[in-house]
């Protein structure tokens, strides 16, 4: 069985996008190739998830599916994971011939889950076999004849199957599944929600924009208190943030000033910043929000496979690095171009670069986030490879990250 292997979580959602599971994604790292070895993978995954790195931290309340395959199934590794812990998912490729489903039924019997990626919905003869063994679907948006939306939803229903539409890239689809009575979404939709419409930032935004830049750059702190004091919304919701699981200190606080003493200017910066993808100033913060998680993520990961590169970074370097993975989401949120969000900041040239060509040093951690979050691990190798870095060290950089975002999502303001 492989040491080495990857892991990355896509989130699954429910009718009010509120994260409910996470796909959990793995390779084989024996060679180069995706899924040189299924079962071995899957071994790999499941090992690492529940003896390394904990399922909670990995997910945390929510639930985690895995893809599995024919010989996974058959395999008596199996028999050694506690039902109930993961949702089995049988991947599309897998042939549901009677020892196939004979196999899910046993298993089924003993307490485990399992869901069906049922993709296009095509052989739905072959897939009835196994209905009665399965407590979620999932379909893929892609490929299903729009006019059979309803009657599968209907008969996924009628065997108390829950519905889950997948690859739902815009707004479109996802109301059109969920009007259709689909349990659960999975897709890039959901990082890019629609909460800004106008064409340019609006001023209270633009204003934290400069606040961030007057701290980032080592501004007066009188200034940057008076800042402050004149956003008394902004100030109650850092406090607020400040008694949550995310900070501990020992010391009462009593002033703005000793407020940013503690954290950090660098600290605020990231604060302000996310601040920037939750709700209007005026609302509640959600750092539930899988945006929120996935800005939170991209970040740590900048930051962190910057200092594998570099273990003796500077401040300014570790500032770059995090504003990068900050901005690289700033125009799916806002819907503005993003070169129109940087001329607003005026970014550094090296952070810009990075951004809009994804050139220069920062712009090969931006490349390697992505390949990360889309699983090309042709790019991670190549990665890993050039700079020497120990697949072992990869991997705990890796679980360390996923953790750090787990136990984000479960931050209460």
């Amino acid at each position: 069985m492989p040491n080495d292997f990857f892991l990355a979580r896509q989130p699954i959602l429910n009718a009010n996008q509120e994260i409910i599971a996470y796909e959990l994604l793995y390779r084989d790292s024996e060679t180069s190739a995706l899924y040189a070895n299924e079962r071995h993978a899957t071994a790999a995954l499941l090992v690492n998830v529940l003896n390394q790195a904990g399922l909670h931290n990995v997910v945390g309340d929510c639930l985690a599916f895995v893809n599995i395959d024919d010989r996974f199934l058959r395999h008596e590794i199996i028999d050694t994971i506690p039902p109930k812990t993961f949702i089995f998912e049988i991947t599309s490729s897998t042939t549901l011939d009677d020892l196939t489903v004979e196999r899910i039924e046993v298993l089924h019997k003993k307490g485990y889950v399992f869901c069906l990626d049922a993709a296009e919905f095509k052989h739905l003869d072959q897939n009835k076999k196994v209905f009665n063994y399965l407590s979620y679907c999932k379909i893929d948006s892609n490929k299903l004849d729009p006019a059979r939306i309803g009657e599968i939803v209907k008969l996924l229903h009628t065997y108390r199957i829950q519905a889950i539409a997948t690859k739902l890239e815009d707004a479109n689809l996802y109301e059109k599944y969920k009007k259709s009575g689909f349990d659960a979404f999975q897709g890039y939709y959901f990082a890019k929600p629609n909460i800004i419409h106008d064409k340019r930032l609006d001023t209270d935004k633009i204003s934290l924009f400069k606040l961030c830049d007057l701290l980032q750059s080592g501004g007066d702190m009188g200034e940057i208190v008076e800042a402050f004091k004149n956003s008394p919304g902004l100030t109650l919701q850092l406090l607020r943030f400040m008694n949550s699981a995310s900070f501990h200190f020992n010391n009462r606080i009593s002033s703005i000033h000793q407020v940013i003493t503690l954290l950090g200017r660098n600290a605020l910066v990231q604060w302000l910043m996310l601040l920037l993808y939750a709700k209007p100033l005026s609302s509640e913060l959600d750092f539930g929000n899988p945006l929120i998680l996935m800005v939170k993520q991209r970040t740590d990961l900048m930051g962190r496979l910057l200092k594998m590169i570099k273990s003796k970074s500077t401040q300014r370097e570790e500032g770059e690095a995090y504003f990068v993975g900050i901005f690289s989401l700033m125009e799916a949120l806002f819907r503005v171009p993003l070169k129109s969000i940087i001329s607003e900041f005026n970014l550094d040239e090296s952070v810009t670069e990075a951004l809009v060509n994804k050139k220069g040093e920062l712009g090969e951690l931006y490349t390697v986030v992505l390949a990360i979050e889309n699983f090309e691990t042709d790019t991670i190798d190549a990665f890993i490879s050039k700079y020497k870095i120990e697949k072992a060290a990869f991997e705990k950089m890796m679980f360390e990250t996923i953790q750090a975002s787990a136990e984000f999502s479960r931050t209460s303001v």
